[in-house]
């Protein structure tokens, strides 16, 4: 079977892979462009670095509204560029099909294939990270409505609360993403200067990812901070429980990996607000077992359907 490449394009970071029948060949990390006018150019030069003899598509993933299937890059909160007709630019460069995709989708893609989705027709995926984002799939078939859906991230969550990054007050993943864990630990450090989170971060700025390792170790400062962003989590799983009846909640992103600390307060959170709870079968909250290559594997298994013309750009 030929390769294809897979991109996953999100607010900090790029990834690629080759990927030759669901195992990953090659892979590689790049830095996201920061720069207006550089993600197409930053999109190409990532897939070179991973082109071989015989790679028959590219798959790309980005975490913003893109229109589909022309594959244009419509905006995003965390991306530099608007209106990147990113598939037209693969498929002149490299000669070969190209298919993009919200990252959330190409998630899902991937977890379908390969990861902890593969035995449902009935998903909603769930991505945490710089911001949230989102996918559903629907007897088997991932839904776009016109383009953009999934978007769950900007969900009106609180209303009046704080900046989100697209503009607008009271967004869920104001209260349920790595900015938010952030926000409740640096003021927690600023809080407690002389406390045991303050000298585990040894005066270096406090990161979600050094936050979520803490919890992960059983510190149990981390550990409730996780738990507060776990409970916002939960709230907002028992609302799109409550409009899709999924059979499993999946949970993926950089903040997905967390385990417990994070999914534990959530389920409970979800099971108890869902509204006729006791007489109904609350789906199962999992991680998402690709991790946070999971944007990356599904869109290069996106690209290998395309060539075999399992799916249709239509």
């Amino acid at each position: 079977m030929a390769a294809t490449i897979g991109i996953d394009l999100g607010g900090s970071k790029l990834l690629a892979v080759r990927q030759r029948d669901g195992v990953i060949e090659a892979e590689q990390r790049f830095s996201a462009p920061a720069v207006p006018n550089g993600l197409s150019a930053a999109v190409i030069e990532a897939a070179r670095h991973l082109w071989a003899e015989g790679i028959a598509a590219v798959g790309v993933g980005v975490a913003a509204l893109v229109r589909w299937p022309a594959g244009v890059l419509v905006w995003g909160p965390h991306v530099t560029d608007t209106d990147v007709h990113l598939r037209e630019a693969l498929i002149e460069e490299f000669g070969v099909p190209a298919v993009v995709d919200n990252d959330a989708n190409m998630s899902l893609y991937g977890e379908r294939a390969l990861g902890a989705a593969r035995d449902y027709n009935e998903v909603v995926l769930v991505t945490l990270g710089t911001g949230i984002g989102g996918a559903v799939m629907l007897d088997g078939r991932i839904q776009r409505g016109t383009s953009f859906a999934g978007e769950w991230g900007h969900t009106l969550y609180d209303s009046g609360g704080l900046q989100c990054a697209c503009g607008r007050r009271g967004c869920w993943e104001t209260r349920a993403s790595g900015p938010a864990l952030l926000r409740l630990a640096s003021q927690f450090v600023t809080d407690n200067p002389d406390g045991a989170m303050a000298g585990m971060l040894g005066g270096e700025p406090a990161t979600a990812e050094a936050i979520t390792r803490a919890a992960d170790a059983g510190d149990e400062s981390a550990r409730a901070l996780v738990a507060q962003v776990g409970v916002h989590l939960g709230h907002g799983l028992c609302n799109l429980i409550a409009i899709f009846d999924p059979e499993v909640v999946i949970v993926g992103g950089g903040l997905g990996s967390v385990g417990e600390a994070l999914l534990g307060p959530a389920r409970r959170v979800a099971a108890d607000a869902l509204h006729g709870g006791s007489y109904r079968r609350v789906p199962p909250i999992l991680v998402a077992s690709l991790g946070p290559a999971a944007g990356a594997v599904g869109a290069a298994a996106m690209a290998q359907d395309l060539t075999s013309g399992r799916l249709q750009l239509v």
